[in-house]
């Protein structure tokens, strides 16, 4: 039997060798974004380059590297990097090469014979493509990037029928802008002005076009056509500017200003110049040569607009074109609880045939009083049975009650009432108590940035780094109230405070959450103020919290990203 036991391991195991030999080799493919990791253009183009290869179901290992072309030592440093690519892919070359947008477009081709040689290559986010880019190149497909001004106005337009003035956002400091002027000039900006008035504001400072946008008259529309002159201001950033300088709807060609305060538009995203791309790869894959596909010329776009700024601006649902999608807009109380409400109703519903059931049960044995007894009884019973139910939903309530919904943290009721009664408990026993106030750092830049829904993912990291920080049973970490919160520290010394408090600090920056808008650090950080007080000196709790915020406001003042402690003796 030993031996039939051996040979069936042995025969188990080559199955597995077998079936690893037999498993499809991966296919490497290189992508080569522009930009950095955080641009949401070229995240969304990553996103749906590998959503694409995913559904595929090919061993397919997409590696991506970053030119990071918008820093301004980007021209200097290309050759450094086409070096550091050469040694890193020596060994293992990728089959296929993607790259998006024309800094990589560029990069690919100066070095293609060195790095690239008798790869095919993909190209999507490419801005304007002409076929002339392709001259003396072989083996390359793509999809072009280029923005419908035309379409975009004519349906700004059935948005608003009543427009009569169109202004124009333009700019030439980038390739991508100059090729947008260059299209649009000759043709577009004429033709429109033969039926409009149109203002041009290309190369303009940031305040030359809020001073322009401040004059408006009330029947125009803004395009964000280019960007402003300000050099340090990104596309995203300038976008958000002038959006909320706009007294007027501002409409707008790509998805990285969506949620800035711009109505929508007629939007390319970079998911589906991915997508595309990735449908283009994965034809090259499968044998069919990039010379044979033609490049796309006609860029994917959607219809898409902001909620919140149509309530601004008065835009109703119906006025836009079939098919557009709305985003950012509230969830209603229905559409949130549908099936709570149904389950509720259906309770009902069954509660009122029970109770109609023992009134007929009642009316049919009126006559006899033991049967009137034996139905009292039954409903005495359905009530103690309602009740318990009651009480157990009602402790259930009081949990929920003392929870913060996003962070799951202790909420400040919570926290005040701990607060209460471990100050009362510090006041007899005479031993130190110790606050810790803490606060995200240009939290408000961060939701203007990244919107509120990354805000609140923001806030949910946050307070799940404190909950594995402040560790002792005895102490309550508790969100306080939007980006700040709050830590009761019983029985703590001034050092020991500190020293939680710096953990928190440094945990917390450790996150690496990204911040491009903060004035502090390039990711999330916070400040904390630190009070550790004897109880019996004070006169209420509420005096040690201000002792603590007032620290809080100490840090925040003195450059942040720090922690500002203090004993009161």
């Amino acid at each position: 039997m030993l031996w039939l036991l051996v040979l069936g391991v042995l025969m188990s195991g080559a199955a597995a060798v077998a079936s690893a030999a037999d498993a499809p080799p991966e296919i490497r493919v290189l992508y080569l974004n522009s930009y950095q990791r955080g641009n949401a253009w070229s995240d969304g183009i990553e996103e749906g380059l590998r959503q694409r290869l995913t559904e595929a179901g090919k061993a397919i290992d997409l590696s991506v590297e970053y030119l990071d072309s918008r820093r301004a030592t980007y021209g200097r440093q290309t050759e450094s990097m086409a070096r550091a690519l050469e040694i890193k892919y020596a060994k293992d070359r990728p089959r296929l090469l993607v790259v998006s947008d024309n800094a990589a477009f560029d990069f690919a081709l100066k070095y293609r014979e060195r790095l690239f040689a008798g790869l095919p290559i993909v190209f999507c986010g490419y801005n304007s493509f002409r076929p002339e880019a392709l001259q003396g190149q072989a083996n390359i497909t793509g999809v072009n990037e280029e923005i419908s001004i035309a379409d975009t106005v004519a349906m700004a337009l059935k948005v608003h029928p009543r427009a009569r003035t169109l202004v124009f956002i333009t700019s030439t400091a980038d390739a991508i802008g100059r090729r947008i002027v260059e299209a649009a000039e000759p043709t577009v900006f004429p033709s429109l002005a033969q039926r409009y008035p149109l203002v041009q504001l290309k190369d303009a400072s940031l305040e030359e076009i809020r001073q322009r946008l401040a004059v408006l008259p009330s029947d125009a529309v803004v395009f964000l056509g280019g960007q402003a002159s300000d050099s340090e201001l990104t596309p995203a950033e300038s976008g958000r500017l002038i959006a909320a300088a706009s007294p007027v709807p501002a409409y707008t060609f790509w998805d990285f200003h969506l949620g800035s305060g711009v109505v929508g538009g007629h939007i390319l995203t970079g998911t589906s110049q991915g997508q595309m791309a990735a449908d283009l790869a994965l034809r090259v894959l499968g044998g069919e040569p990039a010379d044979h596909i033609p490049v796309v010329m006609t860029s994917p776009t959607s219809d898409v607009f902001d909620y919140p700024v149509m309530q601004r601006f008065g835009i109703a649902a119906e006025a836009l074109p079939a098919g557009a999608r709305i985003i950012n807009k509230p969830v209603s109380a229905w559409e949130r609880y549908r099936d709570e409400i149904l389950l509720v109703l259906a309770l009902l519903l069954l509660q009122s045939l029970l109770i109609g059931g023992l009134v007929r049960s009642m009316l049919g044995r009126r006559r006899a009083l033991r049967a009137l007894a034996e139905e009292r009884a039954l409903l005495e019973q359905h009530v103690r049975e309602r009740t318990l139910a009651l009480e157990a939903a009602n402790t259930q309530l009081a949990t929920l009650s003392f929870t913060d919904g996003l962070t799951q943290l202790p909420n400040r009721r919570r926290f005040d009432e701990t607060l209460a009664a471990e100050f009362a408990r510090h006041r007899r026993s005479g031993v130190p108590l110790s606050l810790i106030m803490l606060d995200i750092d240009h939290f408000k830049a961060f939701n203007d940035t990244y919107g509120h829904v990354a805000g609140d993912e923001c806030l949910r990291e946050v307070g799940a780094a404190m909950a594995r920080l402040v560790s002792r049973s005895s102490d309550l970490a508790a969100r306080f109230g939007g980006e700040e919160f709050a830590v009761i520290l019983p029985d703590t010394e001034a050092p020991g405070a500190a020293q939680l408090a710096e953990r928190l600090r440094a945990g917390i920056e450790a996150l690496r959450i990204p911040h491009t808008n903060s004035l502090v650090a390039p990711c999330v950080t916070v400040s904390l103020g630190v009070v550790t007080v004897l109880p019996a000196k004070l006169s209420n709790a509420l005096e040690a919290l201000s002792l603590a915020d007032a620290l809080l406001y100490q840090a925040k003042s003195g450059g942040r990203n720090r922690v500002v402690a203090h004993a009161l003796e």
